[in-house]
């Protein structure tokens, strides 16, 4: 069964009838709300006759003005598209912090999740987290929801300032980012006495064990892929291994978590390199000394644009071994390098590459509809973390919908997990729940080969959710 206004499902039992018309919860309470307003003009009055109320003027004379109200309230309580308008109109605003880099080095990641979060707000002013809107209901009433950001140029420090700054100027309940471990660590030691819930974008594994309460990690560990990783490369043959990590905490437990594993299934590391890739630009050296040790595979435990870097440049100096790259690798460094000059390596990928490399398993369409629009209003394709900062906003603001609050960040971070599993977001990563410590969980990542200029499905990766908790 349909809403006859919105269009959306309703469920056998929750249907509200209305001048024969079957409407669901949210459009039955606009509909109250419109004639609460009314009655409060002493205009009109609700009368019970046995189960039904009947909507009478206040009074009994009035002759021809009697009719013309009468007019003119049906007209305001049938005609659906006016009571859009009209709701659009009074709107009322809800803040929500964005927090990333627009400058620096990491301008690319953190203007894409800037942006992101823009997108993911303007669907739902215009739609509603699940096709009902416009906006968010909350307190029998809608809000729209309006960005307001910081640009920490990719500084902790100046993340924090951010931080502090949205919640005291703005009076956020709620900021999305900042990006990154370190900035995610800074701002984590001031966000529950400023009492402002955040998505940190971390892929640390002690980010989620800090005991914050106001806190959101949206991407699960990636200290958790090495052993799937370091199999794969004994699986194939790769027995001999290089690596470069970055200083970021979540990029060096990588890697090392990829050589533990890798050593007890008879592998052997015969380099091991950590740089800090916002200072890199050359990996000449490093890569030419790698070369000297004929390994079989390089594993780059670094963001999208050094990976394709250090990959072009151990190209450049005659490697002809494999690559092993990580979830951070996209269409940007797919673009940079060639795939043709990778054929054979690996990559430990996200619904992000797997699903942009193959359209057809994007079975709802979420990442290709994000991905179009974001094409069309910015004129470029994103950073991956962008598309992880989407889902989450819609997240947030279902939360806020079935916390009943715009202003309670603990209720909000209360309600999260239910707004994952009721299964009804369009988020590009197939979430199903928020764990105790903030964890986002239950999409899966995958294991990928390069195999004659294309992305081939070698399996599907999963964390036990027990190892998590």
């Amino acid at each position: 069964m349909k809403c006859d206004r919105c269009g959306s499902e309703i469920d056998p039992g929750e249907e509200k009838e209305y001048l024969g018309q079957t409407l669901c919860e949210d459009c039955y309470k606009e509909l109250e709300r419109e004639f609460a307003v009314l009655r409060h003009m002493e205009k009109v009055r609700g009368e019970k006759r046995g189960n039904r109320i009947l909507l009478r003027l206040w009074g009994n004379k009035g002759g021809n003005m009697k009719r013309i109200l009468a007019f003119f309230i049906l007209t305001i309580l049938t005609t659906m598209t006016c009571s859009h308008i009209l709701l659009a109109q009074e709107l009322k605003t809800v803040k929500v912090g964005a927090l990333s880099p627009h400058s620096g080095l990491n301008a690319y990641f953190g203007l894409s999740v800037f942006r992101s979060v823009e997108l993911a707000v303007k669907n739902i002013n215009e739609k509603g987290t699940l096709g009902k809107g416009p906006g968010i209901l909350v307190n029998g009433r809608r809000w729209r929801l309006e960005v307001v950001s910081y640009d920490d140029g990719g500084d902790p420090a100046k993340s924090v300032a951010g931080m502090r700054r949205l919640v005291e100027m703005h009076n956020v309940p709620v900021i999305f980012g900042p990006f990154g471990t370190p900035a995610t660590w800074a701002c984590q030691e001031i966000n529950m006495q400023s009492g402002v819930l955040f998505c940190g974008m971390s892929a640390s594994d002690l980010s989620r064990k800090k005991g914050n309460s106001l806190y959101f990690q949206e991407r699960l560990p990636a200290i958790y892929w090495g052993d799937p990783m370091a199999q794969a490369c004994i699986e194939r043959g790769y027995k001999k291994a290089c690596i470069v990590a970055d200083v970021n905490e979540a990029y060096s437990s990588w890697a090392k978590r990829f050589v533990d594993k890798l050593e007890s299934l008879g592998g052997k590391v015969l380099g091991f390199e950590t740089i800090d890739s916002k200072a890199m630009t050359d990996y000449h050296s490093i890569m030419t000394k790698f070369k000297a040790k004929s390994p079989d595979i390089i594993f780059l435990s670094l963001y999208e644009d050094p990976q394709a870097l250090a990959a072009s440049h151990a190209l450049d100096i005659g490697y002809k071994g494999k690559f092993f790259l990580n979830s951070d690798w996209g269409k940007k460094a797919e673009k940079i390098v060639g795939l043709d000059r990778l054929e054979g390596s690996l990559v430990e990928a996200t619904q992000w590459m797997f699903y942009q490399a193959h359209p057809e398993q994007d079975k709802e369409g979420f990442l290709t509809g994000y991905l179009k629009q974001y094409q069309d209003t910015y004129g470029y394709i994103p950073a991956q973390p962008g598309a992880h900062i989407y889902g989450v906003v819609y997240m947030v603001a279902r939360a806020m919908e079935i916390a009943d609050t715009i202003t309670d960040p603990y209720a909000i971070r209360e309600a999260a997990p239910k707004a994952l599993q009721e299964g009804n977001l369009p988020l590009i990563f197939p979430n199903t729940d928020v764990l105790e410590n903030g964890l986002i969980y239950g999409a899966p990542d995958f294991l990928l080969e390069i195999r004659d200029g294309d992305y081939k499905l070698i399996r599907e990766l999963q964390v036990p959710r027990e190892v998590l908790e």
